[in-house]
């Protein structure tokens, strides 16, 4: 049975930002009409948030948290709230970061679209919102790549993408029993584009414009090893190991693409800024991982 408007359960992920995490699930609560369950993942933050948590999932049932041993990062976290997620049969799974702040009007045009998706016969992927910063301006991080055809329906206000970020993403159910769940040895960025192009290029999906919602970044900006900190270059191993594993699912031409740009990426930080040497070092081993890199897709279950 093709999924529609039913109620859906919201996926949060957070680490260590209780106070981003505070305002996500207030906003949360606010859209109770559209909700089965909210399950946080908490991936052993350090600043009082299993605490925190604790008391709240005792005084709110709406609340569920799982509560992580270890960081494993970002991608175990939506990988293990999604199979929590998948335990409640609901429609869909709305999943986001802890600093998302959403309106019941961003859960509601998502869940509209939905509708008029299937009432046209449309077997939909994804949703994803218009991500905006905190300026009101787009945030650059979060917006989603269109297709060739990305207009076949911009005149109901749906832009049809070719995968996009899970700053709000609303996943029709009956495409995690087809596709199984994110990656979770990413660790850390492209989980979330592997996941939805793995699902939009088989089943339409597309950008609801009407569903906004603010992701409260410190900085509105890409995340580039050459103005990163010093303390986060050593992330972009996997920047470069998960995005060279995703060009070559997608074929050749984009493996070209990709191997095109590193090879930039390498002179530009050869020549350029501060501790160069590490930076190249880092780059390099992710290359050389991505090599080999062939994670395995969960299957649902």
């Amino acid at each position: 049975m093709q999924q529609g408007s039913g109620k859906c359960v919201a996926v949060v992920v957070t680490y260590n930002k209780l106070d981003y995490l505070k305002e996500c699930l207030n906003r949360l609560q606010k859209c109770r009409q559209f909700l089965q369950k909210i399950v946080v993942v908490n991936n052993a933050s350090t600043d009082g948030t299993r605490d925190y948590l604790m008391e709240l999932s005792t005084a709110e049932s709406l609340i569920d948290v799982l509560n992580e041993k270890e960081n494993l990062g970002g991608a175990a976290g939506f990988n293990a709230g999604i199979k929590k997620a998948m335990e409640f049969d609901a429609d869909a799974i709305w999943v986001m970061d802890d600093d998302c702040q959403v309106e019941p009007s961003t859960v509601d045009e998502l869940q509209r679209a939905a509708s008029s998706l299937v009432a046209d016969g449309v077997e939909w992927g994804v949703l994803a919102s218009n991500v905006r910063w905190t300026d009101g301006g787009p945030a650059v991080m979060n917006i989603p790549k269109t297709v060739a055809t990305w207009n076949d329906r911009a005149e109901t206000n749906l832009i049809r993408i070719e995968h996009s970020s899970f700053v709000s993403m609303y996943i029709n159910t009956s495409m995690v029993k087809k596709f199984g769940y994110p990656i979770k040895d990413f660790f850390i960025w492209g989980d979330d584009v592997e996941y939805s192009y793995r699902i939009a290029s088989k089943y339409p999906s597309y950008c609801v414009m009407s569903s906004e919602v603010v992701h409260n970044m410190v900085a509105n900006a890409k995340v580039d090893i050459m103005t990163d900190s010093a303390n986060r270059v050593p992330r972009y191993f996997y920047d470069v190991r998960n995005n060279f594993f995703i060009s070559k699912r997608i074929g050749k031409k984009e493996t070209l693409r990709f191997v095109y740009g590193f090879l930039k990426k390498i002179i530009r930080v050869s020549f350029h800024g501060q501790a160069r040497a590490k930076k190249v070092r880092v780059l390099l081993r992710g290359f050389l991982a991505g090599l080999v890199f062939n994670p395995t897709v969960e299957k649902f279950q």
